[in-house]
């Protein structure tokens, strides 16, 4: 079982792998079409800097240069001003486009800037996508380990269950056997009871039948004076009995096959 939880652990971790895969190639490219432009845009920045510093540097000679003859010229000559209005005018076209292009430079700054920070959320995303992927494997891991602790606590009270019933049943089954082993045992003892009783019946009526005749008897002879069928089975337990009497002192052979009550009988 815990084989067929890894399989599937394994299986639903690759699916979710595949379908970002698509997902990071994109961002892939769309990151080098943005590195692309940003280099461009880099080297049009560095261009236009270098142009502009030179421009900037070459500029401020000639305008100190121009400044001192100006100054020098006669008061009455003054008057044709306007040709020097002409470098301001120049300073000024040349400074709007400085403007510009130091308003290009700062869009493109900003852009760069922007560049950089869709490139750093990409990473980011491409740095959470392993991580994705961790904790998919953990998770799946997870509930492995949770179904397999469910099975397991699942199947334990099923076997204490069938512990328990094969332990009654062979409780059971001795109770049977015990009560069995009994039976007979109380049954030859309850025979053996009433054999003694009949036994000690049988003896206290043989000998008051021999106190009563005075006389030797035979066993045929006593077992018709106690009103017996004569029977062979009832002569030879009265002969028995007979015998019994003998071996206790309570009667005595008198002649082969006659008995006697004893005097201390």
């Amino acid at each position: 079982m815990n084989a067929l939880s890894a399989d599937s652990s394994v299986g639903s971790t690759i699916e979710v792998l595949e379908a970002e895969l698509p997902q990071l190639q994109r961002q892939q490219e769309a990151l080098k079409g943005d590195l692309e432009a940003v280099t461009k845009r880099l080297e049009a920045v560095s261009t236009a800097l270098s142009s502009l510093q030179a421009l900037s540097t070459s500029a401020v000679p000639a305008q100190a240069g121009e400044t001192p003859v100006a100054v020098a010229e006669p008061a009455a000559e003054a008057t044709p001003a306007e040709p020097a209005a002409e470098p301001v005018a120049g300073a000024t076209a040349e400074a709007e486009p400085e403007s510009a292009e130091e308003t290009d430079a700062t869009g493109d700054a900003a852009a760069t800037r922007k560049a950089a920070i869709g490139r750093q959320r990409s990473r980011g995303k491409a740095a959470k996508a392993p991580a994705t992927g961790r904790a998919t494997k953990a998770a799946a891991k997870k509930t492995a380990a949770k179904k397999t602790a469910a099975k397991t606590a699942a199947k334990a009270p099923k076997a204490t269950v069938k512990a328990t019933k094969a332990a009654t049943k062979a409780t059971a089954k001795t109770a049977k056997t015990a009560k069995a082993a009994e039976k007979p045992a109380q049954k030859a003892a309850k025979e053996t009871a009433t054999t003694s009783e009949r036994s000690t019946g049988l003896a206290d009526s043989v000998l008051a039948a021999l106190r009563k005749a005075g006389r030797p008897m035979r066993a045929s002879e006593v077992n018709q004076a106690l009103g017996r069928d004569e029977t062979r089975t009832n002569v030879n337990s009265v002969r028995n009995t007979l015998e019994r009497l003998r071996s206790s002192d309570r009667a005595q052979r008198s002649g082969r096959g006659l008995y006697e009550a004893t005097a201390t009988s």
